[in-house]
C-alpha cells in the first residue's frame, strides 16, 4: 500500500520471477522465506543504492536490488539508500521482540490480540541509536531535508515464489529525519499487518523468518508519470508496448483518482497503434510539508497528451534497455521530472494474456527440433517455407480439405518456433472419434482446457465423411514410407555427391546465388519427406494406442504391457548409429596402451596433439577424422543453420569419446540393443497370448489388426528416424552455401559479420540477391532480431499461444516441499537410480558422467551419444515418438517424458529413481 498524507493507496505490483533477478541474483531463500545474512554484513545498517553489490542482495531485498541494477546499467534512477535487513534485526533484538516471538515452536496464527500487540510494539519501540544515526546520516547526504519516498524491500517480495503484491506500505513525500525514522518503523511493522500475515500464511512462510530492507529515495517532482509495459499485457504482442501516463505524480493513477492516458505503440516499427487521451481535470503534486496537493489542470491541458511524440519514443527506448537487462518483459514505473525521465521501479511482467484472434499455436515438437532461439534463416525455411506447404499438402492428400485462405502454418513468437495447431485441429476434428486431449498428448502439447476438449462423436454423418479419409490414409500408409526410402536412396547416391563436388568458394557470385536457391528447394524437399513420414508416424501411433489400452484392460496394473516395450529393439535405427560407432572406436583405442592414455587422460581439446605424437596415434586420429566426416552434418541443433557442425567443431565428439573410453563394458550399446530386442519379443508374445485367451481366440481379426498396427507403427518410427537424418544432411548442404554467401557479403560491407547471414529470413536474402533490397534494410532487420533476442533471453514462452492461453507465474515454492513423486509419460521401461545431472543445453550436458540421471528440457539426435552414459533420462518435453524417446528405448535406458519444470524441480547431485515403465520419477 502507498500512503500520502496518511491516506493509504494500493500499489499495483505484479509478481516477479527468478529470471528477472538477473544479472545480479538475490540470495537464495528457504522454503519459509528466510534469507541468511552474511555475518560480515551484520553492522551494515545502511547502503547507498549505487553501492549495492551482488553479495548485498540478502541485505537489501528484491526491490532495492533492481534499483541498484538499473543504476549499474547506467539507467536514470534517483539517488537514495537502503536501510538493510541488518538494521531490521538490530531493531528486533533491541526491542526484545525476538525473544517474545520465539517462545513458541509454532507461529501463533490464531492469536489476533498477540499479533496486534506485536505490530504496535514494532511501531512504538525506539530504534537502536546506532541504527538511527546511520539512517539520519544517509538522509543528510541526500540534501537539505529533501522530500523522499520510503518503501519496503523485503527479501521475499516481488519474487517468483511470492510476489507480496500490495501487501506492504509505501510512504510518499516524507520530509525530515524524525518522519523518516517513523516511516522506516512503519514499513517494518507492515510485516505484521493483517493482510501481510494472511498472505504469508497462505504461502507457508513463517513471519518470524522474514527479513525486510527499506528504501529511502528522493521523491521525483513529476510533471507527468505512469507505467510502461514492455509487452502488451492484453494481447501478448511482443512488438507492442503499452504506456499509461497522467499529469502530475503517478500516485493519482495508482490510486484510481484519475484515468490515465493510454498509448499502445508498435515499438519495432515506431508506430502509435492506439491513443486514448482520457480527460484529466486535476493533477497531484508534492506538498513541501509532506503528502500531496490536488491542483486543477488548465482547461487547455485537460485533453493535452502528457507525452509528446519525442518523449514517447524516448520512453520506449528506455523500456528496451530495461528489458534487455533482465531478458524478460517488464512493468516499469516512470516519471518525467526536471526535463528527463527517471525510473522509479521495475518488476517482471509475469501475467499476461494472448489475443484469441491469433487462433491457437504450439511449439510442441519444434521444442525438440528447433528449441530456443533458432536463427531467422532456419525459422523462415523450416516454418514458413517448408512446414506450411507440407502440412497443406498432407491434409489435401488425406481428403480432410483445405485450410482457410491465407492460413499461416508456421511462424515465430518471441524468437521461438510455433505451428498453427488450431487449424490442424479444425481439420482433424472432422473425423469421428477425434479427441483434442489425445491429439495434444500425441503432439506433445500442454492442454489449455478441462476434460477431453473438442470431441467429434460417431454419427452417420461423421462416419460417412470419414470414409474417403480412411481410404486415403490407408493408401498413404502404403506409399509414403516407400517415397521416403526412394528419396533417401536418391539423395545418398545422386544429390549429396553432386553437392559435395561443388566448392562454394570457387563459384561466381551469380553461381553462388543460384546454388543458394537450389539448396533452399533441397531443404524443402528433404524436410517435406521427413515431415510426411513423421505425421503418419504420429497418426499410426495414435491409432495403435487404444489397442494397447484395450489389451491392458484385462490385466492387473502391475502386469500391463508398456507400449514402449512393443516398439523398442528395432534394427539399425540411424539416429542411434553414431553412438554405436563411437563406442566401438573407443574400445579399439583402449587396445593400445599409448592410444588409451591419449584418449582417456587430459583435456579432450588436446587429444589430437597427444595422438599425433606417435605413429599409431596418428593412424587412430585418422579413424576419428573418418568418423567425424561420416557424421559431419550433426550439430547441437541440426535444423538450426547457424549452429556449427561436427566437422567445424569436433569438441563434443572428442569429449564423448573420452567418456566412452573411461566407461566400463557394461555400457556396450550393442548389448543393450540386443536386450531391448528380447524385451520387445517378450512383450509381443505376451500380447498375442492375451489376444488368444478365451473368446478372443475365435476373434482372429482382432489379433491380425493388432499385429498389423504394431508393424505399421514400427515401420514408421524407423523411417521417421531415417528420413530425419537425410533432412539433417540436407541442412548441412544448405549451411555450406549460405556460409559462403555470408562471407562474401561481409567482405563487401553488406553485413558486419559473415555469421549475420543466418540472422536474416530467406525472403530478405532472396530480395537482396534479386537486387530488390539494400544493405541498410538487411542491417535493420538483423538489429531488430538481436534486440528481440536480448529482450527475451530469460523468458520461456508457453507451449501454447493464442486461444485459451495465458502466461501466469508458476511459483516454484508452490510445489509442496514434501512432494517426492512426479508423474510423466512412460517412454522406456526399466528402473534406474542415481544422481541427477540437470542441464539446459548440450554444452552443459557434456558434464554428464556414467550412472547419472540426465534431466533436460529437451533432447534431439545430436544428444544421443550421451545417452549411452546415462542411467536414466527425465525430459520436460517430447512424446513417445520423439527422437530422444526412440533412442532411449533402443539403448534400454529408463526414460520418463513430460515432467513439467523438471529442470527447476530437480537439482544436480540429487538422487533420483526413474521408473520408465510407469512414468514415475521419485526423489530417493
Amino acid at each position: 500500500m502507498a500512503r500520502t498524507g496518511g491516506r493509504p493507496v494500493k500499489e499495483s505490483v505484479p509478481p516477479a520471477t527468478e529470471a528477472a533477478l538477473r544479472p545480479v541474483a538475490v540470495a537464495p531463500s528457504g522454503q519459509d522465506g528466510s534469507v541468511a545474512v552474511p555475518p560480515a554484513a551484520s553492522q551494515r545498517y545502511v547502503l547507498s543504492l549505487d553501492a549495492v553489490a551482488a553479495e548485498d542482495s540478502a541485505l537489501v531485498g528484491g526491490k532495492a536490488l533492481r534499483l541498484a541494477q538499473l543504476i549499474q546499467a547506467g539507467l536514470p534512477v534517483l539517488p537514495g539508500f537502503c536501510v538493510t535487513t541488518a538494521a531490521y534485526q538490530a531493531h528486533l533484538r533491541a526491542s526484545g521482540l525476538d525473544a517474545w516471538l520465539s517462545t513458541e515452536a509454532q507461529f501463533p496464527w490464531e492469536d489476533a490480540a498477540r499479533l496486534q500487540a506485536c505490530r504496535a510494539a514494532w511501531e512504538q519501540a525506539a530504534l537502536p541509536p546506532e541504527v538511527q544515526d546511520a539512517i539520519l546520516s544517509a538522509y543528510a547526504q541526500l540534501g537539505d531535508a529533501p522530500l523522499v519516498a520510503v518503501r519496503s524491500s523485503a527479501t521475499f517480495e516481488d519474487q517468483v515464489s511470492a510476489s507480496f503484491a500490495g501487501q506492504y506500505d509505501t510512504f510518499l513525500n516524507v520530509c525530515g529525519g524524525e518522519a523518516i525514522l517513523e516511516r522506516v518503523r512503519a514499513c517494518w511493522a507492515g510485516i505484521w499487518s493483517e493482510r501481510a500475515l494472511a498472505y504469508m500464511r497462505e504461502q507457508g512462510i513463517d513471519p518470524r523468518r522474514a527479513q525486510m530492507g527499506v528504501i529511502v529515495q528522493l521523491q521525483a517532482d513529476a510533471l507527468a508519470a505512469g507505467v510502461l509495459f514492455t509487452l502488451n499485457p492484453l494481447s501478448g504482442n511482443e512488438e507492442e508496448m503499452v504506456i499509461e501516463a497522467a499529469w502530475g505524480l503517478g500516485e493519482a493513477v495508482v490510486s484510481g483518482r484519475v484515468t490515465p492516458q493510454r498509448y499502445v505503440v508498435n515499438a519495432r516499427r515506431r508506430e502509435v497503434v492506439r491513443r486514448d487521451l482520457a480527460h484529466q481535470s486535476v493533477m497531484l503534486v508534492a506538498d513541501r510539508n509532506g503528502g500531496t496537493l490536488e491542483k486543477p489542470l488548465a482547461p487547455h491541458q485537460q485533453q493535452q497528451p502528457a507525452l509528446s511524440a519525442e518523449q514517447l519514443w524516448e520512453l520506449v527506448a528506455l523500456g528496451y534497455r530495461v528489458q534487455a537487462l533482465y531478458g524478460y518483459p517488464q512493468d516499469i514505473e516512470w516519471a518525467w521530472a526536471d526535463g528527463r525521465f527517471v525510473l522509479l521501479q521495475t518488476r517482471p511482467l509475469t501475467s499476461f494474456s494472448f489475443d484469441p484472434a491469433l487462433g491457437q499455436w504450439t511449439s510442441g515438437n519444434y521444442r525438440e527440433v528447433l528449441p530456443g532461439f533458432a536463427c531467422p534463416l532456419a525459422l523462415s525455411l523450416s516454418l514458413e517455407h517448408d512446414y506450411g506447404r507440407s502440412l497443406s499438402q498432407f491434409f489435401r492428400e488425406i481428403k480432410l480439405g483445405e485450410a482457410p485462405p491465407g492460413t499461416v502454418w508456421g511462424r515465430p513468437f518471441f524468437g521461438r518456433a510455433y505451428w498453427n495447431v488450431g487449424v490442424a485441429k479444425q481439420l482433424a476434428a472432422r473425423l469421428p472419434g477425434f479427441k483434442e486431449r489425445l491429439f495434444d498428448r500425441t503432439a506433445g502439447i500442454d492442454p489449455t482446457y478441462e476434460g477431453d476438449g473438442m470431441v467429434t462423436p460417431y454419427t452417420p454423418t461423421t462416419v460417412l465423411r470419414a470414409l474417403p479419409v480412411l481410404f486415403a490414409l490407408r493408401r498413404m500408409y502404403k506409399r509414403v514410407w516407400r517415397e521416403g526410402r526412394d528419396y533417401r536412396d536418391h539423395f545418398l547416391s545422386v544429390v549429396e555427391p553432386a553437392l559435395d563436388a561443388i566448392d562454394p568458394t570457387a563459384l561466381s557470385d551469380a553461381e553462388l546465388a543460384d546454388y543458394c536457391r537450389r539448396v533452399v528447394e533441397l531443404h524443402w524437399t528433404a524436410n517435406n519427406v521427413a515431415i510426411r513420414v513423421s505425421l503418419l508416424s504420429g497418426q499410426a501411433q495414435e491409432e495403435f494406442e487404444p489397442l494397447v489400452r484395450q489389451l491392458n484392460a484385462v490385466l492387473p496394473p502391475d502386469e500391463h504391457i508398456a507400449e514402449g516395450d512393443l516398439i523398442t529393439g528395432m534394427s539399425d535405427v540411424r539416429t542411434a548409429q553414431p553412438s554405436f560407432e563411437l563406442w566401438q572406436l573407443a574400445r579399439e583405442g583402449l587396445a593400445d596402451l599409448e592410444i588409451a592414455a591419449a584418449i582417456t587422460q587430459g583435456d579432450p581439446a588436446d587429444m589430437r596433439a597427444r595422438l599425433e605424437a606417435t605413429p599409431q596415434g596418428r593412424r587412430f586420429w585418422q579413424r576419428i577424422e573418418d568418423y567425424i566426416t561420416r557424421y559431419r552434418y550433426m550439430a547441437s541443433i541440426d535444423e538450426d543453420l547457424i549452429q556449427l557442425r561436427w566437422d567445424e567443431d569436433p569438441s563434443f565428439v572428442l569429449a564423448t569419446l573420452q567418456a566412452y573410453a573411461q566407461a566400463d563394458t557394461t555400457l556396450d550399446p550393442a548389448r543393450r540393443v540386443e536386450q531391448q530386442r528380447q524385451i520387445r519379443r517378450m512383450a509381443e508374445r505376451r500380447a498375442l497370448k492375451i489376444l488368444s485367451r478365451g473368446w478372443r481366440r475365435l476373434w482372429w481379426f482382432g489379433r491380425r489388426s493388432f499385429v498389423n498396427h504394431l508393424r505399421l507403427v514400427r515401420r514408421y518410427i524407423w523411417w521417421r528416424e531415417e528420413t530425419r537424418v537425410i533432412a539433417a544432411r540436407a541442412f548441412y548442404q544448405c549451411r555450406r552455401f549460405f556460409k559462403e554467401l555470408g562471407r562474401r557479403w561481409a567482405a563487401a560491407g553488406i553485413l558486419e559479420d559473415a555469421q549475420d547471414i543466418f540472422l536474416l529470413r530467406w525472403p530478405s536474402i532472396e530480395a537482396m540477391l534479386n537486387g530488390q533490397s539494400s544493405a541498410a534494410e538487411l542491417r535493420s532487420q538483423i538489429a531488430d532480431y538481436l534486440r528481440m533476442k536480448e529482450c527475451y533471453h530469460n523468458f520461456e514462452p508457453p507451449c501454447v499461444i493464442g486461444r485459451g492461453a495465458a502466461v501466469r507465474p508458476t511459483p516454484f515454492f508452490l510445489i509442496p516441499p514434501v512432494q517426492k513423486t512426479f508423474e510423466g509419460i512412460p517412454c522406456s521401461s526399466g528402473i534406474a537410480e542415481g544422481p541427477a545431472r540437470v542441464v539446459e543445453s548440450l554444452d552443459e550436458a557434456r558434464a554428464l558422467r556414467r550412472g547419472e540421471i540426465l534431466v533436460a528440457r529437451y533432447t534431439n539426435p545430436s544428444w544421443t551419444p550421451l545417452f549411452n552414459l546415462a542411467a536414466g533420462i527425465v525430459i520436460e518435453e517430447g512424446g513417445l515418438l520423439s527422437h530422444g524417446a526412440v533412442v532411449a528405448r533402443e539403448y534400454g535406458i529408463p526414460a520418463v517424458l513430460r515432467i513439467e519444470r523438471a529442470t527447476k524441480i530437480f537439482r544436480t547431485g540429487q538422487r533420483l529413481r526413474v521408473d520408465g515403465g510407469r512414468g514415475i520419477v521419485e526423489i530417493a
